[in-house]
């Protein structure tokens, strides 16, 4: 149901909008209950499959958070770590905290959310449409800013919600393992354990689905228990109560009073699921997207770099191979390899070379209001790491079977992709040839860096990923080392990002 509408879809798939008084007065009863009962149900995508996300507006004391794998590429198993306050997680994620310990979230769409202590909460679905930013704040918005399909699990402890009015396309179900809660607008808390369930409203409305299914209408001021077996109770919050729930409500607002919707737009945007690019013509040059994101960064192997939060508030595309001979030749007119061959990785060209072939890559494909250039050293990390924390995107362990380093005495260069992707389907990440980037190089400050671009002054551009004629310990995820702009190497190439202008 939309409003007075019921949106009808057959078997065969044909879709059918029908004005509710068309049907019979039973079936109008019929058609109110099922609307009812599909507060309950996981929401499904919009037809563009857009997605949403949240901001860590806050955290204090043991907050972590677990996200699942992309694909099946990689034999290292997810773990938890902790969050960085700033960062923004996608759907599928569980976050939990500890003994003494809470959370305050941002919704994409500007619905607020304070974890408590010992909580557990996986972000179930996530689905947004897309919209434009403003720089108005998060914190003071009343209705949505888009449509917005979310499902959150309340494994177990509290969590206070203020959502923003909703419009007639969105919904918003919090589920524990007894009870249900589905959601228009409004403030209140929900408070779930292995054997029981209660919902308390400080203002508004929620309807609240029994560990028997019965549904009951919890409206301001009032709140209702379940425990497994045993129908709802309704009954008032006491005054303590609705202050614990407007305290942690306006916690929240002031932990994420600096996020604006410009940066609610990016990362909706960000999580918008986005075909892999390949630029036209006889290029076939394939990227990768790569959505929003945080990451430790480093150490390196160097003892002025030391591992620090780093934040992507954009997405980007990366290139899925290192720049081939083939591709290089037909857009530079020349191939100054060592090791010749049309699919070998492109060397012998420097940091200047790789920057004047991404400026003619981006004449030639022509997107207007993208741009192809070199990674930025975050940028090349996060898509190394592909999620993982350990040495090498694979585990903490290699051998010549994962790449082609000194160890695998091949003394040149193979073909791009010779060897298995990381686990976000990037190849070549380790060994082979290493990359420029577009970072000049330095020691890297000891704190949180959003989109960091590197130091502002410097006689070195940062290489990365290793190559075949170099040790294994040069080809981990966080090793780096420079070298000036203009200087050639037979085991040093490139790959491009495509980023959006401004």
């Amino acid at each position: 149901m939309v409003v007075n509408k019921v949106r009808i879809e057959n078997a065969s798939g044909r879709k059918f909008t029908v004005p509710l008084t068309g049907f019979s007065s039973a079936d109008q009863e019929y058609a109110k209950k099922a609307y009812e009962r599909a507060l309950f149900i996981d929401p499904q995508p919009f037809d563009d499959d857009g997605r949403g996300g949240v901001i860590v507006a806050s955290a204090k004391g043991k907050v972590e958070v677990l996200v699942p794998p992309w694909d099946r590429y990689s034999d290292v198993k997810p773990t938890a770590r902790a969050v960085i306050v700033g960062e923004s997680i996608a759907s599928g994620a569980t976050l939990t905290t500890g003994s003494g310990s809470s959370a305050d979230l941002l919704l994409t769409n500007g619905t607020l959310a304070h974890l408590g202590a010992n909580t557990k909460l996986v972000l179930t679905a996530l689905y947004q449409k897309s919209f434009s930013g403003t720089n108005q704040k998060a914190s003071e918005l009343t209705k949505e800013v888009s449509p917005i399909r979310t499902s959150l699990k309340l494994e177990e402890g509290d969590l206070v919600v203020e959502v923003r009015k909703l419009g007639k396309e969105s919904s918003f179900l919090i589920s524990t393992k007894l009870a249900h809660a589905g959601i228009r607008g409004t403030q209140f808390k929900v408070k779930a354990s292995a054997d029981s369930a209660e919902l308390s409203v400080l203002e508004g409305k929620v309807d609240f689905l029994d560990a028997k299914q019965s549904i009951t209408a919890v409206e301001t001021a009032k709140k209702a228990g379940t425990r497994k077996g045993v129908p709802a109770f309704l009954e008032d919050m006491s005054a303590s109560e609705q202050a614990e729930v407007k305290q942690a409500v306006e916690q929240t607002k002031q932990a994420s009073a600096l996020i604006d919707l410009n940066r609610l737009a990016n990362t909706v945007d960000g999580y918008e699921p986005k075909p892999n690019y390949i630029v036209k013509s006889a290029l076939g040059m394939e990227l990768i997207w790569c959505p929003p994101g945080s990451f430790i960064m480093g150490p390196g192997q160097d003892n002025d770099s030391s591992a620090h939060p780093v934040i992507l508030t954009k997405g980007f595309y990366f290139g899925k191979y290192e720049v081939t001979q083939e591709q290089y030749e037909k857009v530079m007119g020349n191939n100054p390899s060592q090791f010749k061959g049309n699919q070998l990785p492109i060397e012998m060209v420097s940091w200047n070379d790789a920057v004047v072939f991404c400026e003619a890559l981006t004449k030639m494909e022509g997107k207007r209001g993208w741009e192809f250039s070199l990674p930025t050293e975050a940028q090349w990390e996060y898509a190394c790491r592909a999620g993982t924390n350990t040495n090498y995107s694979w585990g903490d362990l290699v051998t010549p079977e994962f790449a082609n380093y000194r160890d695998t005495k091949l003394k040149k260069t193979l073909e791009v992709g010779t060897y298995r992707p990381n686990p976000w389907g990037f190849y070549d990440m380790h060994g082979n040839v290493a990359e420029w980037c577009q970072d000049i190089y330095g020691s890297y400050a000891n704190k949180l860096a959003i989109n960091p671009f590197g130091p502002v002054e410097g006689e070195k551009r940062v290489r990365r990923g290793g190559s075949w004629n170099i040790d294994q310990v040069w080809m981990r995820s966080d090793s780096r080392y420079g070298n000036p702009p203009n200087q050639r190497f037979n085991f040093n190439g490139f790959r491009v990002t495509l980023n959006k202008v401004g």
